[in-house]
C-alpha cells in the first residue's frame, strides 16, 4: 500500500542555539567595529596633536632664532662699552659716567687675576678681554640684555631663557636661574626642538601640560657661546585635542548607541516575529500531519480493498483462461476465432501479472527483477494506449533510441508507470493536439520522457502531484501518479515533473541500468 512519509522532527534547540551564536556573533562584530573605528578616529587625532606640537616647537625655534641674534647684539654692544673702558683706564681716565650709569659694576683687571665679585641679583657679569692683557668685567642688568624676551612673554604660556657660557644654570628674565634636564639633553644631542613633559614644565612655572621647546646658539666670540630657548606650554593644543577627543567620542558613541538601541528593538521585534512564525509553523505542521495521517490511513483502506478486489478478480480471470483454452480446442480450424482467442488469452494474462504485481507490491513484497528492454516497455504501453488516444483525437508521437541498456525490474508494472504518463498527457491534451514519448540513453541509464501541450502543471502542484488522491481533476482519483511513483522508486529510478515552456508539462522518468546487485524493493 502507498503510504506518506511522516515528516521529521524538527531539532527546535539546535536552531535556537544557532541563532543565540549568531546574534552573539552579530553584537560581537557591532562591538568590535564601534572600537575599531572609534580607535582609528582616536589615532588620527592624535596624528594631528602630534603634528600640531611639532609645528608648535619649529615656531619656537624660529622665535629663539630671532632672540638670539638680538641677544648677540646687545652682547655685541657691552663689548664695545667693555672696550672703550680698557681704553680710558690706559690713558689713564675713569670711565665715561655714561657708562657708569649704565652698569652697576664695572672692573678692571689683569688678565692673570681670578674672576670678579659676585654680581648683584638680577645681572649678569660679562668679561670682557682687551689688548693690554687687561679683563673688563662689566655688570648687566638681566632686564636690559633680556628686554626683547620680556615683550613676547606670556605668564603660563611662554618663557624665554637665555644660559651664559660656561654656566650650568639657565637665566630667567626676571632674575630666576633654572636647572633644566631636558633642555640639557636637547643641547648635548644637538636638537634645535625639544618636548618638556609636563613635571618638568612645571619647575619650569609652567602649567602641568607638556611643553616644547626650541633652542639656538649664538658664537659672540671673545663673550663665549650664548644660548636662547623659548619654552611654549602646550596647553591650548592639549585643550583643543581634549575636545576632539571628546567630540570623536560623542560622535561615534552617541551614533553607536542609538544604533544598538535600534538593534535591541529590532531584535526584539525579529524575536516576537519569529515566535510568532514558529507557533504558525507549527500550527501548519500539526495541520500537515493529520492531512498525511489521513491520507496514510485512507491509503490503507484503500489498499486493502485494493488486495481484496485484486484476490476477487484472480478467480473469473482462471475461469476465462480455461475458458479460452477449451475454446481454442475446438475452433481450431476457424483461424479468425483462433486469433481472437489468443487476443483473450493474452490480454487476460496481462491482467493476470498485473493483479500479482500489485498484490506483491501492496503485501511489500520485492517484485521480480529480469533483464528488461526499454525498448519492450515503451512499445508494450504504447500499445496498450492507442486506442485511448485514437478515441480522444490526440496524436500520438514516439522517438525510441535503439542500442538502449538493458534495465533491471518487472516488465508489467513499467509499462503500466509509462501507460499512467500518457493516459494523463492524454487528458490534459486538446483534440488535435500532439503527444510524444522518448526513450533516450542518459547517463548510466534510460529516460522515458513525456511531453504533451495541454493546459500544463502549476508550479505550487508539482511537489504535491505524487501524493496519494491528490488531483486537478473534476473526476480523477488522484492515485495514477501516486503508484507511478512507488513503481519508480522501487526500481531506483527518478520521476520529475515541470511545466514546458510555451504550454504543457514534462513527464521524465529516469531508470537506472541493470547491475549485477539487484535493486531494493
Amino acid at each position: 500500500m502507498l503510504l506518506a512519509s511522516p515528516p521529521a522532527p524538527p531539532s527546535t534547540l539546535v536552531s535556537r542555539l544557532l541563532r543565540s551564536v549568531r546574534r552573539g556573533w552579530l553584537v560581537v562584530a557591532v562591538a568590535l567595529a564601534v572600537l575599531m573605528i572609534t580607535a582609528l578616529a582616536l589615532l588620527d587625532e592624535n596624528r594631528e596633536f602630534e603634528a600640531a606640537l611639532e609645528a608648535l616647537a619649529r615656531q619656537q625655534q624660529l622665535l629663539a632664532l630671532v632672540l638670539s641674534d638680538e641677544l648677540g647684539a646687545r652682547l655685541a654692544a657691552v663689548r664695545r662699552d667693555a672696550l672703550l673702558v680698557a681704553d680710558e683706564v690706559s690713558a689713564g681716565h675713569e670711565p665715561a659716567a655714561g657708562l657708569r650709569r649704565a652698569y652697576p659694576s664695572i672692573e678692571v683687571r689683569p688678565a692673570s687675576e681670578g674672576a670678579p665679585s659676585l654680581p648683584p641679583p638680577r645681572s649678569l657679569s660679562v668679561r670682557v678681554p682687551s689688548s693690554e692683557g687687561r679683563t673688563v668685567s662689566l655688570t648687566v642688568p638681566v632686564a636690559w640684555l633680556m628686554a626683547p624676551s620680556t615683550r613676547i612673554e606670556r605668564p603660563d604660556e611662554l618663557l624665554v631663557l637665555v644660559r651664559p657660557p660656561g654656566e650650568a644654570l639657565w637665566q630667567a628674565a626676571d632674575g630666576r636661574q633654572i636647572e633644566s634636564a631636558p633642555l640639557e639633553r636637547a643641547i648635548a644631542e644637538g636638537r634645535e626642538t625639544a618636548w618638556i613633559e609636563r613635571d618638568d614644565a612645571t619647575r619650569l612655572g609652567l602649567p602641568p601640560r607638556r611643553a616644547v621647546v626650541g633652542v639656538e646658539s649664538t658664537d659672540t666670540g671673545p663673550l663665549g657661546l650664548w644660548t636662547t630657548a623659548v619654552v611654549a606650554s602646550a596647553s591650548q593644543e592639549r585643550d583643543r585635542w581634549e575636545r576632539a577627543r571628546g567630540r570623536i567620542l560623542l560622535g561615534v558613541l552617541l551614533p553607536s548607541a542609538l544604533i544598538v538601541a535600534f538593534g535591541v528593538t529590532a531584535l526584539r521585534r525579529q524575536r516576537r516575529e519569529l515566535e510568532l512564525q514558529k507557533q504558525l509553523a507549527l500550527a501548519a505542521q500539526v495541520r500537515e500531519s493529520d492531512e498525511r495521517l489521513s491520507r496514510a490511513i485512507r491509503a490503507a483502506t484503500t489498499g486493502t480493498l485494493a488486495m481484496g478486489i485484486a484476490h476477487e478478480i484472480s478467480t473469473p480471470l482462471g475461469v476465462i483462461l480455461g475458458r479460452t483454452e477449451q475454446l481454442e480446442g475446438r475452433l481450431r480450424d476457424d483461424d479468425k476465432s483462433a486469433r481472437a482467442l489468443r487476443v483473450i488469452s493474452d490480454q487476460a494474462g496481462r491482467i493476470s501479472q498485473v493483479v500479482r504485481g500489485f498484490l506483491d507490491l501492496a503485501r511489500g513484497a520485492s517484485p521480480s527483477l529480469r533483464p528488461v528492454d526499454p525498448g519492450d516497455v515503451a512499445h508494450g504501453a504504447l500499445h496498450l494506449v492507442e486506442h485511448r488516444f485514437r478515441a480522444a483525437r490526440v496524436v500520438l508521437v514516439s522517438d525510441i533510441d535503439e542500442d538502449l541498456p538493458t534495465l533491471a525490474g518487472d516488465l508489467r508494472l513499467l509499462e503500466h508507470a509509462i501507460v499512467n504518463l500518457l493516459l494523463n498527457a492524454c487528458e490534459a491534451s486538446a483534440e488535435g493536439a500532439g503527444v510524444e514519448l522518448s526513450v533516450r540513453a542518459a547517463g548510466a541509464g534510460v529516460d522515458f520522457l513525456v511531453e504533451d501541450r495541454g493546459v500544463g502543471i502549476r508550479p505550487e502542484d508539482v511537489a504535491r502531484a505524487t501524493e496519494p488522491f491528490f488531483t486537478t481533476k473534476p473526476a480523477g482519483s488522484g492515485l495514477g501518479l501516486a503508484i507511478t511513483h512507488e513503481i519508480v522508486a522501487i526500481h531506483r529510478g527518478t520521476l520529475s515533473l515541470e511545466p514546458r515552456a510555451g504550454g504543457g508539462t514534462s513527464a521524465r522518468l529516469h531508470l537506472p541500468a541493470a547491475t549485477n546487485e539487484p535493486p531494493d524493493a
